[in-house]
């Protein structure tokens, strides 16, 4: 019989830790939450600031810039070719054949399609610019925005 108290008593003192344990961990849960919230912002700071960061992110606006300087280019090329075909043909589409047809719509797809992912490339440098952890490593010379509509609209 001493035993068996012996076991109770073992029993329920390890359940008094547990129930013990829990109650403290849920006492300190707001603390232990902050803590993780402050090492993840020192996390992203010690990030931010590394100098590989800094020219990844300097280099990733330079490039993106070209790109889009590039694809505007590519869309007035497109829109002039889309033109210069349509000056060749009639003025009524009826007059027109299978084949004038079907460039048509081919050229009106390829100046779409540049002009699709002239405004992606433009959404995400602006997504990116307005970043603060990343707009600090701008110059004077890479734009803090550029407006898609000036180069979309015709």
């Amino acid at each position: 019989m001493k035993i068996f108290g012996i076991i109770i008593a073992v029993i329920f003192g390890l359940l008094f830790l547990g129930v013990a344990g829990f109650g403290i961990k849920l006492l300190f849960f707001p603390v232990n939450v902050a803590q993780q919230e402050l090492n993840t912002a020192y996390d992203i700071v010690d990030k931010t600031i590394d100098a590989d960061n800094a020219i990844y992110n300097y280099r990733w606006f330079k490039q993106q810039k070209e790109d889009i300087d590039a694809q505007k280019s590519k869309l007035v090329n497109a829109r002039i070719s889309y033109d210069d075909f349509k000056l060749s043909l009639s003025a009524e589409r009826s007059e027109w054949g299978f084949e004038d047809k079907t460039e048509d719509a081919r050229l009106r797809a390829v100046v779409l399609g540049i002009q699709n992912q002239l405004v992606q490339t433009i959404a995400n440098y602006n997504a990116r610019s307005k970043m603060a952890d990343v707009s600090i490593f701008k110059d004077s010379l890479i734009p803090n925005y550029v407006d898609a509509v000036t180069f979309i609209k015709k």
